[in-house]
């Protein structure tokens, strides 16, 4: 299926939103659940794109732990996001993984673009 169509689906039925949503609690933590939850609720497609992300964030950070946080716009001039903290050990973060996260990034740009989430995560 394609992600738009996804992501128009997800919209529309609120049972399938929350099963995803509920799902995505299986691999990440959650700072504050309703301001993530109310969030990605307007922005569903972040739930496409943190699905995608999970094969490379094990493979890169297998003993990481990955916290979803809603970061507000306090100074009015930007937006509001969903920020994904990537908890991993020192080794890690030295021999790597800015790299590994430039590549995660860079590797799902077209997919942020088509789903219009250049800002959100």
């Amino acid at each position: 299926m394609d992600e738009l169509m996804h992501v128009e689906m997800l919209n529309k039925d609120n049972i399938l939103f929350d099963e995803k949503f509920n799902d995505l609690k299986k691999f990440y933590i959650f700072d504050d659940e309703k301001e993530v939850y109310d969030f990605i609720k307007i922005h569903p497609g972040i739930i496409l794109l943190l699905n995608e992300f999970k094969c490379d964030l094990e493979k890169f950070f297998p003993k990481g732990y990955f916290e979803l946080k809603f970061g507000p716009d306090m100074s009015g001039t930007w937006f509001d996001l969903i920020e994904l903290n990537i908890w991993i050990d020192e080794k890690t973060f030295f021999y790597g993984a800015s790299g590994h996260i430039n590549y995660i990034d860079q590797k799902f740009l077209p997919l942020r673009r088509k789903l219009n989430l250049l800002g959100e995560v």
